[in-house]
């Protein structure tokens, strides 16, 4: 009925006598927005971020994060406290005089060395795991020799039988003889505390009818401990510095984020020692520091470092343990209580230097000690910071495309829109930096010397306070989140600007609410807090048709 109503009205009139020169048309206003994006930052994918070879998180039941290392350290250098180099002893005796044979004479002699390391240590006993006691026998007298060298310190290990080297000399001259120090100790139990040993000499001189003596005859002998090494060494070992250990941990969290203004509640470094040498070990954390990416080093202090905690010796209960070599257990934890961790750990160290020394016997040198080529000292640490933390100044960075710019020839005014909804229990401010595709900044100009900088505009697009704390319990635990809303109000020529832009860089800089860094309480980052960030564009347009 439209169409047949219309085309009769049409028919009726001369169209070609109207004229459209004088009319009016109302121009088209109103107000416009639109988002150019969001994003949402999960504490659950940020963590998972910071992760590398070294690096691991750990979630507990109730979501809490905890950031963990785990390293192992090892020293086992037995000749660094103990060492013994071959044992080397002459002597000699002279002979009697006998006019003329036949005749049977008997020379007798003790002498007694030492049996002293490199060190001169005190030692009780030493088990041999190999070597040789070698014994050259050199003769000057006429007639026929025979000799017994009898060592009652160094016995057979399961018979208990005293070693003893037995040789012939005929009418002077040498002999050599060797005897293996397999499954055979020596015992060094001196009441002066000295590590001597006794060497028994018999000889026996047969002379016949034509021999006879002067009296100035010698039997010599050179007598060797060599090629020695030792299943077990028994004895007071006195004090030394030893390297226990020097590793570095490379902390990704630190590298990749590249931040400071982290400090954690309550980290700690764990040293979980192994120790199967029987001595106790004194630990010298004085040369454990962190490093940041620049060089600067932070070293450890606290009582942890004056008092150094001991690691206990195997076996130490009893003078000869049933199980040499069974592994002693000790835990020292460095943690806020006894250093300085808190402070070196708010530095963004982006290394652990772990240069580690020991001191052996150091609250007695009159305590027994025994090693063996098999003791070690191991070390298992873990380095645990839970993510209870206050932040200072930390900021994120984050950027929201534009794609080819935008035009907006006809907007009146426009203003960019900031939306937050935040359960980071943090407060924050946000700073824009509006950019071309070769990522030049187009404003604001934050060069105070630039002569278009204005401080108006810097203030408008720095420290915009959009990202409000949420409430927080007594424990530093979010109980409800917090939304907040904040407009940046654009100058003509920021629109005109905006058409050549490729994108919006958004720093976003956190920080603890300062209610709660003055009590000293540290809030809690767990894995399931969120903060929403949306950006929009919005404002006026009056549009001429």
């Amino acid at each position: 009925m439209f169409i047949i109503i219309s085309a009769s009205l049409f028919a009726s009139c001369n169209v070609g006598e109207l004229e459209f020169d004088d009319l009016e048309v109302t121009p088209i206003s109103g107000v416009f927005s639109f988002p150019l994006g969001q994003t949402t930052y999960l504490m659950r994918d940020l963590v998972s971020n910071q992760t590398g070879d070294s690096l691991s998180f750990q979630e507990d039941s109730t979501s809490l994060y905890t950031l963990l290392y785990y390293d192992t350290i090892t020293y086992s250098a037995p000749d660094d406290i103990v060492q013994i180099n071959d044992i080397n002893f002459n002597g000699s005796l002279t002979s009697i005089p006998i006019a003329v044979g036949p005749a049977s004479v008997n020379l007798i002699e003790s002498f007694q060395t030492e049996y002293n390391p490199q060190s001169s240590e005190q030692l009780d006993s030493v088990f041999y795991e190999s070597g040789d006691l070698t014994i050259t026998t050199t003769s000057t007298i006429n007639g026929d020799l025979s000799y017994t060298f009898t060592i009652a310190n160094t016995t057979n290990v399961n018979t208990g039988t005293a070693m003893t080297i037995a040789g012939n000399i005929s009418g002077g001259g040498s002999d050599m003889q060797t005897r293996s120090l397999i499954n055979h100790k020596t015992v060094l139990s001196d009441p002066s505390g000295s590590n001597v040993f006794d060497i028994d000499l018999n000889a026996v001189v047969t002379l016949n009818g034509a021999q006879s003596l002067a009296g100035t005859e010698t039997l010599s002998f050179d007598l060797t401990y060599g090629n020695q090494t030792f299943s077990l060494i028994y004895g007071k070992f006195g004090r030394d510095t030893i390297q226990v250990g020097n590793q570095s941990i490379e902390i990704d969290f630190f590298t990749q984020t590249a931040r400071e203004g982290i400090t954690f509640g309550n980290p700690s470094i764990s040293f979980d020692f192994r120790n199967t040498f029987g001595i106790p070990i004194g630990v010298d954390f004085a040369s454990v520091y962190g490093e940041d990416g620049n060089g600067d080093q932070t070293f450890l202090t606290g009582s942890v470092i004056t008092s150094d905690p001991v690691i206990t010796g195997s076996g130490l209960d009893t003078p000869t343990p049933a199980t040499p070599g069974e592994t002693a257990q000790t835990i020292v934890e460095i943690n806020r209580g006894n250093s300085n961790l808190v402070n070196l750990l708010s530095k963004s160290p982006q290394r652990l230097v772990f240069d580690v020394a020991g001191i052996s016997n150091p609250e007695s040198l009159t305590e027994g000690n025994y090693l063996q080529p098999t003791s070690s000292i191991s070390a298992y640490v873990a380095v645990e910071v839970p993510m209870e933390i206050q932040l200072e100044n930390f900021s994120e960075s984050g950027t929201f495309g534009l794609g080819d710019g935008l035009d907006l020839s006809n907007v009146d005014s426009a203003f960019i829109r900031l939306v937050t909804n935040n359960e980071l229990p943090f407060n924050g401010t946000v700073n824009l930096e509006v950019k071309d595709a070769d990522s030049v900044t187009l404003f604001p100009i934050t060069d105070t010397t630039d002569p278009l900088f204005s401080q108006e505009q810097f203030d408008r697009f720095t420290n915009i306070p959009v990202i409000k704390a949420p409430l927080i319990n007594i424990n530093g635990e979010v109980t409800d989140p917090s939304g907040a809303t904040q407009d940046i109000a654009l100058t003509p020529q920021e629109v005109e600007l905006l058409s050549g832009a490729s994108h919006v860089v958004i720093t976003m800089v956190l920080n603890t609410p300062v209610s709660q860094t003055s009590r000293d309480i540290y809030v809690k980052i767990l894995a399931n807090y969120t903060l929403n960030l949306k950006v929009g564009i919005g404002g006026k347009f009056n549009l001429e048709l």
